[in-house]
């Protein structure tokens, strides 16, 4: 049984009610048009009509939403490492083909990324986690490959793969959340978008070949990530330092301080995080041992508590009674040695 291949985007318009080269406002309108109408036959919203609508709805937004990001996403470079070299494959007006292809007897090379999906930026840990990943799927197809940086001013580690069908390039680019990959073929250099709603941005090319490898931008990404966290920790630390000891920088943290020293990819994040974290603890057990030190030295005011232990009213509650001295005029009580004069036995004058 043959498969159903997937609607094109005339098809999709055309359950929704709505013309071939219509607006997006347009669009919204025919689906709330003809929902309302199935809706109002029927007010199940589960039947296969509403989500056939629905599902046709989605796609397009999706579509048309990428095709706004794909506007600012120029074909500006892509760096590809060939036997210790760099080729440098630049976008041109449609039409030229100037330079080397450095792939004989290869049709297409597509660039693929895992990094940043659905333009959304992470951190290198998890980009670099992602691209490993998207390495281990084109290492099962048996391809050749070749290193390589796309992106532009945003250098994102990527991979050049010889043989893939364009099919094959967008579903692993979709796979992996990109909005497109890269086609270079000896004619053109295409955007082409993992949606298959929308349209391949076509360019020229211009292309030349660098005597230096390739360059790690991941690696120049950590470095930048581990100097950020380093930065921000030592400027946490000073704030403190007014109440509290200033904590030791580990050997770990100076050296992702200074961007050199054994510190690993996962480590690097996990330092700098811990150290944070014990900066923290460190300067809420201070303020908690000076609040202590405070409520021990000032006296309860609502008890109105002195100096010798005895309220304004009486003795402290639940505290012996405090030494009364007797009057000797009065008389009763048996009087104090020390408030008798000498000439009574006492020690006064």
């Amino acid at each position: 049984m043959s498969k159903r291949p997937n609607p094109t985007r005339a098809d999709l318009l055309a359950l929704l009610g709505a013309q071939p080269e219509t607006s997006v406002a347009a669009i919204c309108r025919s689906y709330l048009s003809r929902r309302r109408e199935l809706l109002a036959s029927d007010p199940d919203h589960r039947r296969p009509e509403v989500a056939r609508l629905d599902d046709a709805f989605t796609r397009l937004r999706a579509a048309t939403d990428l095709e706004s990001r794909l506007d600012d996403y120029p074909c500006a470079e892509v760096k590809i490492g060939v036997e210790d070299t760099t080729v440098v494959v630049r976008s041109a007006p449609a039409g030229t083909a100037s330079g080397e292809f450095p792939f004989p007897g290869v049709e297409r090379v597509h660039v693929l990324t895992a990094f940043n999906p659905r333009s959304r930026r992470l951190r290198p840990h998890e980009n670099a986690n992602r691209q490993r990943a998207l390495a281990g799927r084109v290492a099962t197809t048996g391809l050749p490959s070749w290193p390589a940086v796309g992106g532009g001013r945003q250098a994102q580690t990527s991979i050049a793969v010889a043989g893939l069908t364009r099919a094959r390039a967008r579903a692993l680019g979709a796979e992996f959340e990109q909005d497109a990959v890269v086609e270079w073929t000896p004619t053109a250099l295409s955007v082409v978008p993992c949606d298959e709603l929308v349209a391949p941005r076509e360019f020229g090319w211009r292309s030349s070949r660098l005597t230096k490898p390739l360059p790690n931008p991941a690696a120049a990404a950590r470095r930048a990530e581990a100097a950020r966290a380093a930065h921000a920790v030592h400027a946490a630390t000073d704030t403190q330092a007014a109440d509290t000891d200033r904590l030791p920088a580990t050997d770990e943290a100076r050296a992702a301080a200074d961007g050199s020293g054994p510190v690993s990819e996962a480590h690097e994040i996990l330092v700098a995080d811990a150290v944070r974290a014990l900066a923290a603890e460190e300067s809420e057990t201070a303020a908690i041992a000076r609040a202590r030190e405070l409520t021990a030295a000032t006296p309860t005011e609502d008890s109105g508590a002195t100096p010798n232990g005895t309220t304004a009213g009486g003795p402290t509650a639940g505290g012996p009674p405090a030494p009364r001295k007797a009057d000797p005029a009065a008389g009763g009580a048996t009087p104090d040695p020390h408030d008798l004069p000498a000439s009574h036995g006492g020690n006064g004058e």
